[in-house]
C-alpha cells in the first residue's frame, strides 16, 4: 500500500482515502528522499546479484580451490 499523508502538529494525516487499514497496527512513512535512496540501494543489489553469478560459475570451477 503507498498513500501520500501530511504532517503536522505531530500527526500524519493522509491525504487521499485509506482503505484496508487496522487500528493497532503500525505503518511505516518515507520521505520522497528515503524512497529514492531505497530505490537506488535496491538497483544497486540488483546490479550486484546479477554480477554474483559469474562467481557461480562451472567453467571456472577450478580456480575456485586455489
Amino acid at each position: 500500500m503507498s498513500i501520500k499523508v501530511s504532517y503536522k502538529d505531530g500527526v500524519f494525516e493522509p491525504l487521499e482515502k485509506v482503505e484496508n487499514v487496522r487500528p493497532g497496527n503500525i505503518y511505516t512513512v518515507f520521505s520522497d528522499e528515503e524512497l529514492r535512496d531505497i530505490r537506488e540501494t535496491l538497483g544497486w543489489l540488483k546490479a550486484a546479484e546479477k554480477s554474483f553469478d559469474f562467481w557461480n560459475n562451472p567453467a571456472d570451477a577450478v580456480y575456485d580451490t586455489l
